[in-house]
């Protein structure tokens, strides 16, 4: 008889806080408590999305044709910084008040939450920032 083992068996809800400070020097922040670690693979595929229409838009080439691996810290860390970049950028996404933002405050709201979501499930650690002033991405255990 085979036994079935659960790879996520051992997983304990995690908290995470994140905070993504905009090149204007505004933040916005979120709290998530992750239950296990089944959604990295979708969140590190949600974040290559992204990235790669960002770069289509842009008329870059893009050369991976995959979402690299969530354990791959580096890879995931680029993601971030560039397509966050290019929001801040282009539509003012990432400015806490929403007054310079060029998308509609509920979709804008959204968007938000959904990349401090992936980002923080991609990222190792309990405390994230995200600091496009800087172009780095720090991680703390709490």
């Amino acid at each position: 008889m085979a036994n079935i083992l659960n790879p996520y068996a051992d997983d304990q809800p995690e908290p995470k806080h994140i905070v993504l400070r905009a090149r204007s020097g505004q933040a916005v922040s979120a709290d998530f408590t992750l239950q296990d670690r089944r959604g990295r693979q979708s969140a590190a595929e949600y974040l290559f999305h992204l990235y790669s229409t960002i770069k289509q838009k842009l008329d870059e080439p893009v050369l991976d044709t995959a979402a690299p691996s969530p354990d791959d810290q580096a890879a995931m860390q680029r993601l971030i910084l560039y397509s966050a970049g290019a929001h801040d950028t282009m539509f003012g996404t990432f400015n806490g008040s929403n007054t310079s933002s060029e998308m509609p405050e509920e979709e804008r709201n959204e968007f938000v939450e959904i990349f401090l979501l992936a980002c923080a499930t991609v990222i190792e650690g309990q405390r994230i920032t995200v600091d496009l002033q800087r172009g780095l991405i720090t991680a703390e255990t709490a």
